[in-house]
């Protein structure tokens, strides 16, 4: 596995525990066990970033870090395009600077925040976009080769009309105390 591979590079392999298992087990077996927790991408796993931030306060040591990155609301999305995304609702995601203040309202430590960029989004979505193509181009049988092409598609659509203007990305560090 190439994260492996590049962890050993930094940390002894004796120092890293790699846990793949139910994210939901996880928070209940391993109470005040880690130095550090990380959830990219992910909050909905446990249904929610507050619910997320919780679990990982209750896992990590105290003086230990949580990094989670998680989507904001740049602007107030409109109705359209919370349909595009399946009928997401506004409630699920916060502002920048919520997102920040909800675990310090918990008691963790904001210690540093970064949001990507509207270039980091364009490359993120084109790699993605580029990839179901190139996978339907290389693979014209696939039974699902039309409803792929039609959601890849679909989906540039929804990111260039709305989700680039309406959609953030943040990395959030804590400091557990």
């Amino acid at each position: 596995m190439a994260l492996k591979q590049q962890a050993q590079k930094r940390i002894p392999e004796e120092k890293i525990t790699y846990i793949v298992q139910d994210a939901k087990q996880v928070i209940s077996e391993y109470v005040n066990h880690f130095d550090v927790g990380i959830c990219v991408g992910s909050t909905h796993a446990l249904g929610s970033l507050e619910l997320t931030l919780q679990a990982l306060k209750r896992n990590v040591k105290k003086g230990g870090f949580i990094l989670v990155g998680e989507g904001y609301w740049k602007k107030k999305p409109i109705q359209k395009y919370l349909n595009a995304l399946g009928g997401a609702d506004e409630s699920e995601l916060k502002k920048h600077h919520e997102n920040v203040f909800i675990g310090e309202r918990m008691g963790i430590v904001p210690i540093w925040s970064v949001v990507a960029s509207d270039d980091d989004w364009d490359e993120y979505e084109a790699l993605y976009a580029m990839s179901m193509e190139k996978y339907c181009y290389e693979n014209p049988n696939d039974p699902d080769y039309h409803s792929m092409l039609n959601k890849i598609r679909s989906w540039k659509r929804t990111y260039l009309t709305w989700g680039r203007d309406t959609l953030g990305f943040g990395l959030y560090l804590f400091q557990n105390q």
